[in-house]
């Protein structure tokens, strides 16, 4: 007897109307679930994977689907709420599912998720391709035979909540198969989204702010080797994407990254692809972190986070970072390589006080990490740190904010529209930081990341640093502050002001407030035209269109304040920086700029073994030039009016720090001052 195929359609949504498919991941887990569902199921089931909103309601509305799957995450959330409902007014007897990470391990706040994705049947918690499956069968068996429901399953039944046992999880991934491998993603390669990659599963640590680890319950589940090995071989052969990503929590941890790495580093060599993956290496550094670093060389620039440098608030978020003797021992070997080094602060953590994170972002500069990452606290589905129980111990105080680029307007073929947009639940005071000092803090991680990990004013920085100042206090000389306001210029005094003013307003009191805001047309009209971008990229972008010859000044005479008797070597450095970050509108592809003799003697002498040519016999200039890198930043800035250029920037790995012009080493003093820009421990 013939049985009719069972349509699937499986939705990983994406807000789509603000970027194009290169800034959008491919579908990977729902390629894992639809994979596993025709090794399983055969011709019983068609599985079909949306990406697109509109295009999954034009089919969904055609097609009449049995099943249909949510994934589930922080960004995507409202869209599948809003998106789901309705497919549950046109599909009243379907089977609606939901899986995907943001989900709660508490039973109050399960409940509470289920209430809000009421039209769904069930939801899947941990790994998804096993009970979706045995779902499908339990679904479509006859009443009078029907298995015992599958596991890992949660639902309301009359208004309580229930839930099935969890599965066993094995270490090894050997039966389910690859969505690559299988064809499952051909399409989403084609039309040009980024290239996800899952290695492994799961995470070992036990972070409280982090849900990575939960749903393997912190075993590391790996897939075979010559499954990923063939994937990065088949991927690579089919885009041109610049960025990958690979999803593994900490890459390094086991012995055969080292072979995936070379891997990937054939494809670039082969193809030209990728120039830069996102890789979160091991947190715990060891020389297999070095090694992966070497051999992907500029593709990736090595994470060493930490968090936090407070022992007390190690403690109290269960993370244990490496010795700082090993730490800083580590920084040095990345950097003999040539490789960049990166690490990751967050705040308010429980316990972390003004003082303690600045003193931990000072070492970090002191032994010259070169990205220097400050993130506000987000309470993650999931994490410890969204429990009430935590909430009450630390005394949590949260707002809610846009997550930026994930909002749109999606309509149906007959013109039914929905209006969706995202936002996270942050931490903004705790009882050992208020709110105000985390304000204080916005400014002061923005000149951290605009002159610190953009570059654009590192080599001033380093230089004073060099004279035993630390380039914190620096920066917080440029903060205003009762007394220093009238050594600013009134067009730094106004955009202090404007950043004040976007700091607080980016943050909302309650889920109903920014949800009554945004409802409003016109605030929604201004979301969707991308005029609440995120505050560091506008207004990085503010001082290199409008004030950089104005901060240019302002902090060479903090610099000159900070060192006296160091005025030579300061106006130097600050011709060279200069140079380096012009202003956007400066037109030229190339700058040539005159350096003194005494700058070309000293500073420019220090770290060489070799003489310097004198001035008679080279002239003593440098020549910056407009790279390809730069031209392509410059690009994207500039036609990214409508668009999400914070989320473009991220995905296509490139960053405002790409704007900085290039060094002629083969022009006047161009060796010598390329080696003054390399980063020094």
């Amino acid at each position: 007897m013939h049985r009719e195929k069972k349509l699937i359609y499986l939705l990983d949504l994406a807000h789509t109307q603000t970027v194009q498919d290169a800034s959008i991941p491919v579908p990977l887990g729902i390629g894992y679930i639809a994979a596993y569902l025709d090794q399983i199921h055969g011709d019983n089931v068609e599985v079909k994977l949306f990406k697109h909103p509109e295009k999954a309601l034009a089919n969904i509305i055609k097609d009449q689907p049995a099943i249909v799957g949510f994934a589930n995450y922080g960004w995507n959330q409202s869209l599948n709420q809003k998106i789901g409902r309705y497919i549950r007014s046109i599909l009243p007897d379907s089977l609606l599912v939901a899986g995907g990470p943001n989900i709660d391990n508490d039973t109050t706040l399960r409940t509470e998720f289920l209430e809000a994705f009421d039209f769904i049947d069930y939801a899947i918690i941990n790994g998804g391709e096993e009970p979706f499956s045995d779902l499908v069968t339990w679904w479509s068996a006859p009443a009078e035979d029907k298995p015992d429901i599958p596991k890992n399953l949660i639902w309301l039944e009359q208004g309580e909540l229930r839930a099935s046992p969890e599965r066993h999880l094995k270490k090894k991934i050997e039966n389910i198969p690859s969505p690559y491998l299988g064809g499952y993603l051909d399409e989403f390669l084609e039309s040009g989204m980024i290239p996800l990659f899952e290695t492994n599963r799961g995470c070992p640590f036990t972070c409280t702010f982090c849900a990575w680890g939960m749903a393997s319950h912190n075993l590391v589940r790996r897939f075979e080797l010559d499954v990923a090995l063939e994937e990065i071989a088949y991927v690579g052969a089919r885009t041109t994407a610049r960025n990958w990503i690979f999803c593994d929590a900490n890459f390094g941890i086991l012995k055969r990254d080292v072979e995936i790495a070379h891997a990937i580093r054939k494809n670039k060599d082969t193809y030209g692809y990728p120039t830069s993956c996102h890789i979160w290496l091991a947190k715990n550094t060891t020389d297999r972190n070095l090694e992966i670093a070497e051999i992907l060389q500029d593709m990736v620039v090595p994470s060493m986070a930490v968090q936090s440098m407070d022992d007390e608030v190690l403690k109290n978020i269960k993370r244990d970072n490496i010795a700082l003797e090993t730490y800083t021992e580590y920084h040095k070997k990345f950097h003999s390589i040539g490789s960049l080094t990166y690490s990751d602060m967050i705040v308010p953590l429980p316990a972390e006080t003004l003082e303690s994170h600045m003193k931990g972002i000072e070492y970090l500069m002191d032994i010259g990490v070169d990205i220097i990452m400050n993130h506000n606290m987000r309470l993650l589905a999931g994490a410890e740190t969204n429990t009430h129980d935590t909430r009450q111990k630390f005394g949590f105080k949260t707002k809610y904010r846009l997550i930026h680029g994930d909002a749109g307007i999606y309509k149906t073929p007959s013109g039914q529209a929905f209006q969706v947009f995202e936002y996270e639940e942050s931490l903004r005071q705790t009882d050992t930081m208020t709110e105000e000092e985390v304000f204080y803090l916005r400014k002061l991680h923005f000149l951290v990341d605009f002159c610190w990990n953009l570059d654009v004013y590192k080599p001033l920085l380093k230089e004073v640093q060099s004279f035993g100042v630390n380039p914190l206090t620096l920066l917080k000389k440029l903060i205003p502050s009762s007394g220093n306001e009238a050594t600013l210029p009134p067009s730094l005094q106004d955009f202090w002001q404007e950043f004040e003013r976007g700091s607080h307003d980016e943050w909302f009191g309650s889920r109903q407030e920014i949800e009554a805001y945004f409802a409003k047309e016109d605030n929604f009209t201004r979301l969707v035209n991308q005029e609440f971008e995120k505050l560091n990229i506008l207004s990085s972008i503010k001082i290199l269109q409008l004030y950089k010859n104005d901060f240019d000044r302002v902090i060479c005479d903090v610099a000159k304040a900070a060192v006296p008797g160091k005025d030579h070597e300061i106006d130097g450095v600050m011709c060279l920086v200069s140079a380096s970050f012009p202003a956007l509108d400066y037109e030229a592809a190339e700058n040539i700029i005159e350096l003194s003799d005494h700058f070309t003697r000293t500073v420019l002498n220090e770290d060489q073994s070799n003489d310097l040519p004198t001035t008679s016999q080279v002239p003593p200039q440098v020549r910056f030039f407009e790279g390809e890198r730069c031209r392509i930043a410059k690009s994207i800035i500039m036609n990214s009016k409508g668009k999400t250029l914070s989320k473009i920037l991220n995905t296509q790995g490139i960053g405002l720090g790409d704007l900085k012009y290039s060094i002629d080493e083969g022009f006047g003093f161009g060796r010598e001052a390329k080696c003054y820009f390399q980063p020094r421990n």
